[in-house]
C-alpha cells in the first residue's frame, strides 16, 4: 500500500479553514512523500501549523525505503498496539492535505496513479499520531503517521485502504487534549462517502522530487513507467 498526499493550497486558505496561524515556512506540496517535513496541526499547538517528519528524518534513512509501519497506523490496529495507544492517548494530529494519491495494481507489477479530492479541491484534515525522539547531538526529531481506513465505495476501486478523513465537525474534538480514552477513534469514523473525485495522474507521483502543480492535471492513464494502458 503506499498512499501519498497533496497540501498546496494557498496559506491563507489553511489559516482561515483550520482557524490556525500559518507561517512563512509553508510552501505548496504537490507530492508529499515519507520522510518530508510537512504541516500538521498538533494537540499541544492547536492554534498554529507545527512542521514534523512523515515516518522518520531523512536523516536516518540513510538511502533505505521506510518502513510502512513508520507511516501507517490502520484504525483497526491502533487499540491493540501499546505504543499506538500511547499516541492516542496524548499525541494527537490533524494531518492539512487538500487530495490524496493511491496506486492500482492493474497487473503484475504494473501499476496506476490516481488522485482523489474533495469538491472544488477543497482542504480537509487526516487524522495522524505524532512522536518525538532525540538524537545523540540532543536534537529533538518531530515525527507522524497517518491514520488509514478500509476505502469508501468511491475509492475501493483504486485501493483498498484510504486515509482516515475527519468530518469537519469532529476536527476539534480529535485535538481536545481532555480525551484520553480509545473512544476518541470515534471522532475518525463519521466521515461519509462525501463524492470524492479521481482520475488518473502523471506516473512523475513516483519520484520525490517531482513536485509539481501538473500532477493536479487529469491524464490518460499510464504505469509507474510512463506506458499508456489500456487498463482504467
Amino acid at each position: 500500500m503506499q498512499i501519498n498526499y497533496s497540501v498546496a493550497s494557498e496559506a491563507q486558505l489553511i489559516a482561515e479553514h483550520f482557524e490556525v496561524q500559518v507561517d512563512d515556512k509553508y510552501h505548496a506540496t504537490y507530492n508529499a512523500h515519507p520522510t518530508n517535513s510537512l504541516p500538521v496541526i498538533t494537540s499541544v499547538h492547536p492554534e498554529e501549523i507545527s512542521y514534523f517528519h512523515w515516518g522518520i528524518n531523512p536523516g536516518f534513512t540513510k538511502s533505505k525505503s521506510v518502513s510502512a509501519k513508520l507511516l501507517y497506523a490502520p484504525i483497526e490496529d491502533i487499540t491493540s498496539k501499546p505504543s499506538l495507544r500511547k499516541n492516542l492517548a496524548h499525541q494527537r494530529c490533524v494531518i492539512i492535505a487538500d487530495s490524496f494519491y493511491a496506486w492500482q495494481e492493474v497487473a503484475k507489477k504494473e501499476q496506476i496513479p490516481y488522485r482523489f479530492h474533495l469538491q472544488n479541491n477543497s482542504l480537509f484534515g487526516i487524522a495522524g499520531l505524532w512522536d518525538f525522539h532525540e538524537t545523540e547531538e540532543g536534537e529533538t526529531i518531530r515525527t507522524f503517521m497517518m491514520i488509514t481506513r478500509e476505502s469508501l465505495p468511491s475509492v475501493k476501486k483504486v485501493t483498498d485502504r484510504m486515509p482516515a478523513i475527519l468530518n469537519e465537525d469532529f476536527l476539534i474534538e480529535w485535538l481536545n487534549d481532555a480525551h484520553t480514552a480509545d473512544s476518541v477513534l470515534d471522532y475518525v469514523r463519521p466521515f461519509t462517502d462525501e463524492e470524492i473525485i479521481n482520475y488518473t495522474v502523471n506516473p512523475k507521483l513516483a519520484d520525490p522530487e517531482f513536485n509539481s502543480k501538473a500532477l493536479w492535471e487529469k491524464v490518460p492513464p499510464a504505469n509507474q513507467f510512463g506506458n499508456l494502458t489500456l487498463f482504467n
